[in-house]
Parts: C-alpha cells; structure tokens; sequence
C-alpha cells in the first residue's frame, strides 16, 4: 500500500479541480467547498507526498514539477473511478455534470448558440466551460485541464480520438455597397482590394496569403482583429473584403448590410474541417457518449 494508506481519495478529487483551475478559490466554487476547506486539503496532501505541489503566483497558484508529473495519473484514476462507480444508465435530465472545451471564435459563433439550446432542454443541470485554445488544444487534452477540444486540426495523434463535426467552405464578405459586391471575384479584384483578417493568435498572415505567396501574389491586409464577432460591422462598414467560413458569412446576412461571394482563393481541408477531438483515456463512460452524441447532432 505505501503511502496510499496515509491519503484520503478526496483529497486527490482537490488536487486535480486546483489542478484544472489554477486557483484555489475557483476550484473551491466547483467543488462546492469553503477555500479554507480546499486549502486545509492542499496542506494534507502535501504532507502526505512530501512536496509543495502548488506555489502561489499573480493569477492564483503553479503547479511544481512533482505536480505536473502525478497529474495524469491522478487525473485517470478519478475518471475510472467515476465511470465504475456511475449508475450504468445515464440520465441527462437529471446530470450536474460539467464539461470543459477548449476552443475558439468559430467554436462560440457556430455551435454554442445550438449546444446551448439542446442542453437546456435535455440536461438543464449540466454545465459547459469553453476555454481558449491559445494554440496548444492537443496540450490542455493531454494536461486533462479540458475534456474536448473543437478546431480546425491537422494531423490528430493517435493518443487522441476524433469527430468530424463540420465540413465548412470560405466565401468573401463585402459591404451591399461595395463595388465588387455583386460579381464574381477574379482573381485580380480580389488581389487588389483590402483585406479584413480574423486571427484569434495574432497571426499576420493567413492561409490566404500562404496560398497567394505560391501563386506568386499578395493581398493588401487593412485591418487584423482576433474575432469573427465584430467582423460583419467592420466588414459592413468600409471596403474590406473578409473571407470567412460560410457558416460565420451566414450570421452577418441577417444582421448586417453585407452580402456574400464566391472566393478565388481556395481553402485547405485543414481549415475547413472541424474536428471534436478528446482523450482516448478518458472516453468510454455513457456521460461522456452522450455530449459527444449531442454536439455531432446541433451540428448537423
């Protein structure tokens, strides 16, 4: 037995919610405990291991390499510990479960609105966290700080599982008012207009410009913003052209003056493909299942 006989399994559920939050008093709201509560269960679980496990920092605590390293292990036995001790027929009506996604803009424009919804009227008590990608999905999944990650990936690691949720296409965007509003864009109206790029990284360039530069040309980039929301105003507004995934174009026709065209420019599978990618450790439980099952059906 070792030193497992000297640590309560609750105190590992604290150590990976901390884990996940990084704060202890976020993880005591999830927890539903006091943050006394969860700091008296740190100490405990320090002494039991022998190492600080989390150190305070600006934005709440790091963990120590120790921490890092019994993270996974931790995190694993948790999740078999509650897919054997669930009840073998899961009940969404009934579930207080909460899911955690990391994703981005496209995420929250395309499918939150219709996950929202089908939750509501299924599993009222569930709850959903849509977390950053910050570029490193494939990292938070292996970190188990999130328990899905949606994007537009390329090449999905084998320690993964994976869905498809949507095969999307890209369109230009243009003001009604625009000059080239009601053509078809060669490609040299399309090379000497300006050009609006969404960039949740903060890239200066985009795919468009990856597949111009072999072509031998270049575009004009008047304005460079990290969400597709604003996208249809400015776009609405002023003679930038926004060349955008048709599901996001669709959004602005009914609440913008902008109308949409076909794109000269065309856009690899590994941006128009969404993928919902999760853990191959810790899939299996029928909750699990059944959010999968639910967010392949509102995409549809």
């Amino acid at each position: 037995m070792g030193r497992m006989k000297n640590i309560d399994l609750n105190l590992l559920k604290v150590f990976d919610v901390v884990m996940t939050e990084r704060n202890v008093s976020k993880a005591a709201e999830t927890l539903f405990l006091s943050q006394p509560a969860v700091s008296h269960a740190l100490t405990r679980l320090r002494h039991s291991i022998g190492d600080k496990l989390f150190v305070k920092v600006p934005s709440g605590v790091a963990p120590t390499a120790r921490a890092v390293e019994l993270a996974q292990p931790i995190r694993q036995a948790i999740a078999m510990l509650e897919s054997a001790l669930s009840p073998e027929r899961f009940e969404p009506s009934t579930s207080e479960r909460t899911f955690r996604i990391a994703a981005h803009d496209y995420f929250t424009s395309v499918i939150a609105a219709p996950l929202a919804k089908a939750l509501a009227e299924r599993a009222p008590n569930m709850s959903v966290r849509v977390r950053p990608t910050a570029g490193r999905a494939l990292e938070q999944l292996d970190r188990q700080e999130v328990d899905f990650a949606v994007s537009a990936f390329g090449e999905i690691p084998n320690r993964f599982a994976s869905h498809v949720l949507i095969e999307d296409r890209y369109v230009c965007v243009l003001s009604a008012q625009h000059p080239l509003a009601h053509k078809n864009l060669t490609m040299q109206d399309y090379c000497a207009a300006r050009h609006l790029l969404v960039s949740p990284k903060g890239d200066e360039r985009g795919f468009v410009d990856t597949a111009l530069a072999k072509l031998g040309r270049t575009r004009h980039i008047g304005m460079i913003i990290n969400q597709f929301s604003p996208a249809g105003s400015v776009v609405e507004n002023t003679d930038l052209i926004f060349t955008a995934p048709q599901r996001i174009a669709e959004r602005f026709l009914s609440s913008c003056q902008v109308v949409t065209t076909t794109c000269p420019v065309v856009a690899p599978d590994t941006f128009t493909t969404t993928h919902l990618v999760w853990h191959n450790d810790f899939a299996g439980s029928s909750a699990h299942q059944w959010f999968i099952d639910t967010l392949v059906a509102v995409t549809r």
